[in-house]
């Protein structure tokens, strides 16, 4: 007879987890005592449950499987409410276990208790509590299944601590089989006739495609038909940006000029995007209810089609078995299209053309992305915390797969590190940075002890500003010469990094930019680069 714990760990390692987050507490001690007896799941100790969270969420994002954070009840799970947030936003597979109270005290306002099928109801797809032992392979397959199945997300389960450690006799089931979907033939005949007629069609690529065979099926499509693409909110990495083909991304930095051209389009393939209100622009491109144009919507889960947008041909499939599909109906030839493409890109470059800049201020940080380019590999690995660092890499550096843009689509202060953390460890033959600014360091740095513990040649390139600079932007912009809570009084990063065991480096003037990344870049062990930058040069210029 095994107990409660032994057969949630079984279960997690038939689903293909191998690694797990964790901030351990007393409220799940029968799950630690069951993960040491497993020899194939990773035990990853956090210091901050919320840095436990976006690292298994950046993990599901490398993996495509579950990212699994375990935290205590309470503070715990409020702390690592962030990783579900981002699950949900992200919509990637997440599992958050959480220990509770004994079963007796529960709905009695016990010790830290909380209900958390209402602490989560608006961002998890489902929430359970396992309150009896014998329905423990119910609860986990469903929880599983659910995080898995359609459009993916966060599930939490609540663990009782005196429930895990009960024994059961119970046949553990296997994993959930997801249903494989095809495009309907009928559609597939309509779609290739609206592909052959239309003079200016735009493809429009999501998040279902963000995996190897998604971004081959993508670049596939697209040059069977000659199709122009353009990247969801965020996903830069799912199309190689030097191709004639892309078109660019839809979301913050599109100018009213390239909006103009591609209000023209006489068709949209959206594949594999909720759309989203960043994509597209406040639910205008595609307009909301209907576009003005043509619209087919692909996705895989059919709750996401027809909510915001009256498709023309809505598709319930996969989105790479669309495209493997669309390739093979391709024609010999693909139509011609050299003016609307070379429009496009001509627009497009008018975006991503980064002009080297000076500031009194500091380093414009412009000009370290544009030195970058030099140093990334083909494969590398790119964490992305929010903020102006972060906006100058989407919009002026050219990504290209197997490059993994690896961003939190909600926006997640304080990811960078802890993203960083998980590539590593996924990935650990392969480069790996992180892009952060000073305020998100602060917000979860950490994670440097777990990156110095397991001796992760991470590469950290810091922005440092003294503000949170896209804050400070906005509200520049919003109301000229304000500055309240934007001003950081930031500590002396360089004994910080030192302290956990980082290599240092400094740019502290435009001079330094070459020189130093060349230093940095030849170390292969934990590498700081802080970088002192301008504050001025984000800022809306003014006569």
């Amino acid at each position: 007879m095994t107990t409660v714990a032994s057969i949630i760990v079984q279960m997690l390692q038939d689903a293909g987890v191998d690694r797990v987050f964790s901030v351990s507490g007393e409220s799940y001690l029968a799950l630690l005592d069951a993960l040491e007896d497993s020899n194939s799941i990773d035990v990853v100790t956090c210091r901050h449950e919320g840095g436990a969270g976006m690292m298994a969420v950046a993990d599901a994002k490398l993996t495509g499987r579950p990212g699994i954070c375990m935290v205590s009840r309470g503070p715990g799970a409020a702390n690592a409410a962030i990783g579900v947030h981002a699950a949900h936003q992200d919509t990637v597979p997440f599992i958050l276990l959480v220990g509770q109270v004994e079963k007796a005290h529960l709905r009695r306002d016990a010790f830290q208790e909380v209900d958390y099928s209402k602490f989560f109801s608006g961002t998890a797809k489902w929430t359970a509590e396992l309150s009896e032992p014998s329905r423990v392979t119910d609860v986990m397959s469903r929880a599983i299944h659910m995080a898995t199945s359609g459009t993916p997300g966060p599930v939490v389960i609540s663990l009782p601590e005196d429930v895990l450690s009960q024994p059961v006799a119970l046949e553990v089931p296997p994993p959930h089989r997801h249903a494989l979907s095809r495009p309907d033939a009928s559609a597939m005949a309509e779609i290739e006739t609206l592909l052959t007629g239309a003079k200016r069609p735009l493809m429009i690529a999501g998040g279902e495609l963000a995996n190897q065979s998604g971004r081959a099926a993508l670049l596939a499509a697209a040059a069977a038909w000659s199709i122009p693409v353009m990247c969801s909110f965020r996903r830069l990495d799912l199309f190689p940006n030097a191709h004639p083909l892309f078109a660019g991304e839809l979301g913050f930095f599109n100018t009213p000029e390239q909006m103009e051209h591609m209000v023209t389009a006489d068709l949209i393939v959206a594949v594999g995007t909720r759309l989203g209100d960043l994509t597209s622009h406040g639910y205008s491109f595609p307009a909301s209810p209907k576009p003005d144009q043509p619209l087919i919507h692909v996705h895989r889960d059919p709750a996401v089609l027809g909510v915001n947008w009256a498709a023309d041909i809505a598709v319930q499939c996969s989105s790479v078995s669309f495209l493997r599909e669309l390739v093979e109906a391709a024609p010999p030839q693909p139509p011609a299209r050299a003016d609307w493409t070379s429009a496009l890109k001509h627009q497009l470059a008018k975006v991503t053309t980064w002009v080297p800049r000076k500031a009194d201020d500091g380093v414009v940080f412009g000009n370290v992305v544009a030195a970058l380019g030099r140093h990334i590999l083909p494969d590398a690995i790119v964490s992305m915390d929010a903020g102006v660092s972060a906006g100058m890499m989407y919009r002026h550096y050219s990504w290209s797969p197997p490059q993994i843009l690896l961003t939190p689509i909600a926006g997640t202060m304080g990811w960078g590190i802890p993203g960083a953390v998980a590539a590593g460890l996924r990935h650990p033959e392969r480069q790996v940075l992180c892009m952060i600014g000073d305020g998100g360091l602060l917000m979860g740095g950490m994670e440097l002890a777990t990156a110095a513990e397991r001796q992760l040649p991470l590469m950290i390139i810091l922005a440092n500003n003294a503000s949170y600079g896209a804050i400070r932007l906005n509200l520049d912009r919003a109301y000229p010469g304000r500055k309240t809570a934007t001003e950081l009084h930031n500590p002396n990063f360089k004994l910080l990094a030192e302290a956990f065991g980082c290599r240092t480096f400094a740019i502290n003037a435009e001079a330094d930019v070459v020189p130093v990344l060349e230093a940095a870049f030849a170390e292969r062990s934990l590498t700081f680069v802080e970088v002192k930058t301008s504050l001025s040069a984000i800022l809306p210029q003014r006569s």
